[in-house]
C-alpha cells in the first residue's frame, strides 16, 4: 500500500515538474529580462520600409518623449525634419554594442537643425539610462516615452532603429544591432536631409 501511494505521489510530482518547466520555458520565450538575454545573440537584423498609415499619421500621434531635464518632444509637432529613433535598454548587450558608433554618427549630425535624434529607453528608467549614457561618455539625447507609440513603430526586439523622412514617411525600421560607422549610413541620412 505504501509503495503504491509513493508511486502515485512521485508520478504527480513528475507531472507537475514537467508542467512547471514547460510553462517557465514558454514564458521565458515571451518575456525577455536582462538576465535571460545576457547570453543570447542578437537576432538577424531586419529592415522594413513602411509608409505610415493614416491611423499612425504623426500629426495625429499622441507620442511624446521626455528627457531628464523635462524637455519634451511631441511627434505631432515635428514638421520637415528627419526623425531618428533608437529604442534601447541599459541591460541589452546589442544596444550597448552599437552605442559607440551611434554616438559617432550623432556627433556628425547633431548640429544639423533638420534632424532630431531620440534615444528611447524602453524600460522608462530615465535616471538610470541617462546615468549610463553619461558614464560611458556618450553625448546621445536620452528620452523616455510618454503616451503611445504609433502601431507601425512598435517592436518586440531591441535595439530597434526607426528613421522617418521629412515628409513623415518611415523609411527604415531596423530590428537588431547596427554598425552606424558603416560607410553607407551617413550618406543615407544626409540624402534624407536634402
Amino acid at each position: 500500500m505504501k509503495r503504491k501511494t509513493f508511486s502515485i505521489i512521485l508520478g504527480v510530482m513528475i507531472i507537475l515538474a514537467i508542467i512547471t518547466t514547460s510553462s517557465l520555458y514558454l514564458l521565458g520565450k515571451q518575456v525577455a529580462t536582462p538576465e535571460s538575454v545576457a547570453h543570447v545573440k542578437s537576432p538577424q537584423p531586419t529592415t522594413t520600409l513602411v509608409e505610415l498609415s493614416p491611423s499612425s499619421d504623426l500629426s495625429n500621434s499622441n507620442t511624446v518623449f521626455r528627457n531628464s531635464k523635462g524637455d519634451k518632444i511631441a511627434l505631432r509637432n515635428i514638421r520637415n525634419k528627419v526623425i531618428f529613433i533608437n529604442m534601447w535598454a541599459t541591460w541589452c548587450p546589442p544596444c550597448r554594442k552599437e552605442m559607440p558608433s551611434l554616438n559617432r554618427l550623432y556627433s556628425k549630425l547633431k548640429d544639423n537643425p533638420d534632424i532630431i535624434f531620440i534615444m528611447m529607453d524602453v524600460d522608462g528608467k530615465l535616471k538610470e539610462s541617462t546615468d549610463y549614457v553619461k558614464k560611458k561618455g556618450f553625448d546621445l539625447p536620452n528620452y523616455i516615452l510618454e503616451g503611445n507609440l504609433p502601431e507601425s513603430f512598435q517592436t518586440n526586439s531591441i535595439p530597434t532603429t526607426i528613421i522617418i523622412d521629412k515628409s513623415g514617411k518611415m523609411v527604415t525600421k531596423h530590428m537588431g544591432g547596427v554598425d552606424f560607422d558603416h560607410p553607407e549610413m551617413l550618406p543615407f541620412i544626409q540624402n534624407l536631409l536634402k
